[in-house]
């Protein structure tokens, strides 16, 4: 049976010397392997799968297993994204992220959504260390972590202008009014405007996030901040991260 569906390409696997098996995301949030043949030689129909990160129309031949591709279109180019190492880093890490989190015969049609999110909003040049973050906030339940900075964690104040701690004891934030010895144990210093960006990045609606316009120093703070969540609570090292220019 013949398929057409919108996609970009999350892994490729050499097969033989000349072909190769490639993973797409799909946008319903499906994984589909994919034989294409020829793709490494140099007049491939499918040389345009390897120009970086590029939204796709897929057609192939699939009836169980592994199907084969027959033709490939752009639908969506994220040129600045691909000419910008810097970006591309951060497209990169932002990609291990989500696939990572993705299990087969599963669809994750709002894992798709954030993807293509991160990637336009990179691709538009809004403050890549925010975006990156945005996407890890909203992937952070997949990881077995919770976001608490809604209030704080000893007297439930909820003005994040007077939060100025993370504590892994309490797992939540803590005010100033609240710190002392005791509350300040396994508690890490955050800026309160970090916290804030992050409390907002947690409840906002994907789709309402048109544009990221902040600080490059409040990005970092907050992507930070964010990876010290995933080293806590989930354990998983993402080798893109490396990559990152801190």
């Amino acid at each position: 049976m013949i398929y057409q569906q919108t996609g970009i390409m999350i892994r490729q696997t050499n097969y033989s010397e000349t072909s190769k098996i490639l993973t797409v995301l799909t946008e319903a949030g499906e994984q589909v392997p994919l034989m294409a043949r020829g793709f490494n030689k140099p007049k491939s129909p499918f040389v345009v799968l390897r120009q970086g990160f590029n939204e796709f129309l897929f057609t192939y031949n699939r009836f169980k297993g592994i199907g084969t591709l027959n033709d490939v279109d752009v639908t969506e180019r994220f040129k600045v994204l691909n000419g910008d190492f810097d970006l591309y880093t951060h497209a990169s890490y932002i990609m291990e992220v989500i696939v990572r989190a993705l299990e087969e015969e599963m669809a994750y049609p709002s894992y798709y959504r954030l993807l293509t999110t991160g990637f336009k909003l990179l691709d538009e040049k809004n403050e890549r260390y925010s975006v990156t973050a945005l996407v890890l906030i909203k992937m952070l339940p997949a990881y077995g972590g919770e976001l608490n900075v809604d209030h704080c964690a000893i007297c439930g104040q909820q003005d994040f202008k007077n939060y100025s701690h993370y504590s892994f004891k309490y797992h939540s934030v803590i005010c100033n009014r609240c710190l002392d010895e005791e509350t300040l144990e396994r508690a890490v210093p955050v800026s309160n405007k970090a916290l804030y960006f992050s409390l907002y990045f947690k409840h906002v609606k994907l789709e309402d996030v048109k544009s990221i316009q902040i600080s490059e120093d409040v990005g970092k703070a907050l992507l930070k901040f964010i990876e010290m969540l995933y080293e806590e609570y989930s354990g998983v090292y993402f080798k893109s991260k490396k990559l990152i220019i801190k």
